[in-house]
């Protein structure tokens, strides 16, 4: 490189440098209000722990309500917690009230946004959105005044005495904007691993009569039983059929860990139950948690800006408050009983049957169970039990291929009447069950329980069955399915 070349290259970084300097002079500060909670230089604003809090009050849109501290002992340990009169007796979300008292007493905020700002209104502090005052075991206690969201929306201005403003995280303070109902307990009944749902009424407005669901797990876990099938619950009214485990298990388990969507209403007044419809309530929900008896009332519905339904009225008796349910959650309010019968709808185990008595075209045959010596007879002979266990599969492996709700025509094609045990029909809630198929057409009848019409199944099953019981009193093969 020459002398000239090395002149010419000095002289343009020289004007390069002259340019970027004056840029930088001219150039229009970056406004504070960019900074985001990326950039982690956090300053602490008060600097106590949860425990040191004696009191928050807040004040915003919704009114004013306090949260005071109280302790208990636990294993010889003190204990605090926080509580609020003005939830009126409903349960409160102690672990939300929790995060809220301990971010207030240890705040930290972003770098400050503005120094001794002239306008404070357009952070929404000249007139605050929410003010928070808490009051601290040590006598002293701060003043926290809370705006608008910063532009990316992950913070929430605020400043305390006088005019800087300053960022917290929004995800820390947002319950500074909430109503005192929002700090209500949701979840109203102890988890499906705490409890077991006994059984389940529900009574409704379209239904002539009220539905009922038992639990059988009593059986399932006794090891004096055996069980034939993997469902858990049976329907006893309006028909005896088991529930099917995939397709209803919502309408028991659901009761379990119940969690509605928001609290409504604090009070459970005259005036607030008749708003809800929860006075004359269109679903009413018994139900049995382990040993607990309770009531769940699903009132109205409640609407969107659009008109459209979002959730229910619902109350839990002796549990404070009215609360919304959550359309999706409510299957109490909209299920069909007859779409959640299990497909096999009927599966006792062979030895819990005392009898069982039918009947088709060839004539009628009754088989005697003797549990005790695990024996079968028919006429007073005894029938091999390989064979009849054989013929039993047949006769509760019946498979619904579809619902059908329609009438039943003629006379039933094949008929059996499963005649329980003593103790296995009280532990079930039934002493007989009556599986009959009627003709539909070429290749489909009707499956009914206790003469009411439930799926279409193959006409394989009737001929089959009747075909087969001959077989088995005559000693012959059993022809599968």
């Amino acid at each position: 490189m020459n002398k000239k070349t090395l002149v010419i290259s000095a002289a343009a970084l020289l004007v390069l440098g002259a340019v970027l300097a004056v840029l930088l002079i001219f150039a229009p500060k970056q406004s504070d209000e960019s900074s985001d909670l990326n950039d982690t230089t956090l300053v602490s604003v008060t600097t106590k722990n949860r425990e040191n809090v004696e009191s928050v009050s807040i004040e915003n849109q919704y009114g004013s309500f306090l949260f005071t501290r109280a302790e208990k002992t636990v294993d010889g340990q003190t204990e605090y917690y926080w509580t609020s009169g003005d939830l009126l007796g409903v349960s409160q979300n102690d672990s939300l009230v929790n995060s809220l008292i301990g971010c207030l007493a240890g705040l930290s905020r972003q770098p400050l946004v503005e120094e001794n700002a002239e306008n404070l209104g357009k952070y929404k502090l000249e007139e605050p959105l929410s003010t928070a005052k808490i009051s601290f075991d040590d006598k002293t206690s701060i003043v926290l005044y809370f705006g608008a969201d910063n532009p990316s929306g992950s913070a929430v201005y605020f400043r305390i005495d006088g005019r800087n403003v300053m960022t917290a995280d929004k995800e820390a303070v947002g319950a500074v904007f909430y109503d005192i109902k929002d700090f209500a307990q949701l979840t109203l009944t102890p988890s499906l691993s705490d409890t077991t749902v006994e059984s389940v009424t529900i009574e409704r407005k379209d239904f002539e009569s009220a539905v009922e669901i038992r639990y059988m797990s009593d059986i399932l876990s006794d090891e004096d039983f055996v069980s034939a099938t993997y469902n858990t619950h049976k329907f006893i009214s309006p028909f005896t059929a088991e529930v099917d485990e995939s397709a209803g298990s919502a309408v028991y388990n659901n009761l379990c860990s119940l969690t509605m969507s928001r609290c409504a209403f604090l009070e459970q007044s005259q005036e607030n139950m008749e708003k809800c419809g929860l006075l004359d309530p269109y679903t009413v929900v018994k139900f049995t948690l382990g040993t607990d008896e309770k009531k769940l009332l699903i009132g109205n519905e409640v609407k969107n800006e659009n008109s459209e339904t979002t959730g229910y009225y619902t109350v839990l008796e002796g549990v404070n408050g009215i609360f919304e349910l959550a359309k999706e959650d409510a299957v109490w309010r909209t299920f069909v009983p007859e779409k959640i019968i299990s497909k096999r709808p009927l599966s006792p185990y062979i030895y819990y049957v005392e009898s069982i008595e039918i009947i088709t075209p060839d004539g009628e045959f009754t088989f005697d169970i003797d549990d005790e010596n695990k024996e079968v007879f028919y006429n007073g002979e005894e029938i091999e039990i390989a064979d009849f266990r054989s013929y039993y599969q047949q006769l509760i492996g019946s498979y619904g291929e579809e619902y059908y709700s329609g009438e039943l025509n003629g006379e039933p094609l094949f008929s059996v009447k499963f005649i329980y045990a003593e103790e296995y029909a009280e532990k079930y809630g039934c002493t007989e069950n009556l599986l009959e198929f009627y003709e539909y057409d070429e290749r489909k009848n009707i499956a009914a329980i206790d003469k009411n019409a439930v799926f279409k199944v193959s006409a394989i099953y009737a001929e089959r069955l009747s075909e087969n019981v001959l077989r088995l009193i005559s000693g012959e093969d059993i022809l599968n399915l």
